[in-house]
């Protein structure tokens, strides 16, 4: 049985290019049958022919046109759109893969790069500031009141103001309180006094007002009044109590 052999089909712009030539030819031959009917003058015939020869030419080379286009669809490319970057090959950068190491690599030059031994010891090895000491406390006074001599209507009593710290003290308070408001104090050395009913203060006068360290300085004074009860209820030195004594102590 003899096989019919069968054409192969053609393709879009195979399919265009025939037509746009049977186009043609139609354009040609309607243009001739029109030329010879009508009465045509020489020099007019020679103008259609040379618009019929640039009709032609204009058809067959859009026709061209169009069959490159349809033949390199590829290769066209929207306006103002840029081409895809080109990938750059691992073995150009000289790196190791991010899969190799278990994660990207930072360059040498990256910020995250730790700094040289050189800048972290001379940053080391720079001298702080000295941290200021808080200033030293005051010394603590202590104070020794004791009497000294009685007579009928008085007696002399004399307090020792002592320093038993390393550096000297300046000023002091010494408070003094009697039994009754009625007695007095007089005859003061080494100090100037006030009066608060029977409450009597001392401050310190130019010959008492520093403490030297470990020394002492010393207050006297009389007290006037009744003999019997009369030495003081209180005594204190910067608001800590003194020591009492007496004159046989």
């Amino acid at each position: 049985m003899t096989k019919v052999r069968q054409r192969p089909a053609r393709t879009l712009p195979v399919a265009v290019l025939d037509l746009l030539l049977a186009a043609v030819a139609a354009v040609r031959g309607l243009i001739r049958r029109v030329a010879r009917a009508l009465p045509v003058r020489r020099g007019d015939r020679a103008l259609a022919t040379v618009i019929v020869a640039a009709a032609l030419v204009a058809v067959i080379g859009t026709g061209f046109l169009v069959t490159s286009l349809l033949r390199t669809p590829d290769q066209l490319a929207p306006l103002g759109v840029a081409p895809p970057p080109t990938p750059v090959a691992e073995a150009s950068t000289g790196g190791v893969p991010d899969d190799a190491e278990g994660g990207a690599t930072p360059p040498a030059s990256s910020p995250l790069a730790l700094p040289s031994p050189e800048s972290s010891t001379g940053a080391r090895d720079r001298p702080r500031p000295a941290t200021p000491r808080p200033p030293a406390p005051p010394p603590t006074l202590t104070g020794r009141y004791a009497s000294e001599g009685a007579t009928l209507l008085n007696y002399t009593a004399s307090v020792t103001i002592s320093n038993p710290g390393p550096g000297p003290a300046t000023g002091w308070t010494l408070v003094i309180t009697l039994p009754r408001s009625t007695q007095a104090v007089g005859e003061v050395s080494g100090a100037t006094t006030s009066r608060d009913g029977n409450t009597w203060t001392f401050v310190p006068d130019q010959s008492t007002r520093q403490v030297p360290a470990d020394g002492s300085v010393q207050v006297r004074f009389r007290v006037d009044g009744s003999l019997f009860d009369s030495a003081p209820t209180a005594c204190t030195i910067d608001k800590r109590p003194c020591e009492m004594t007496s004159a046989k102590d």
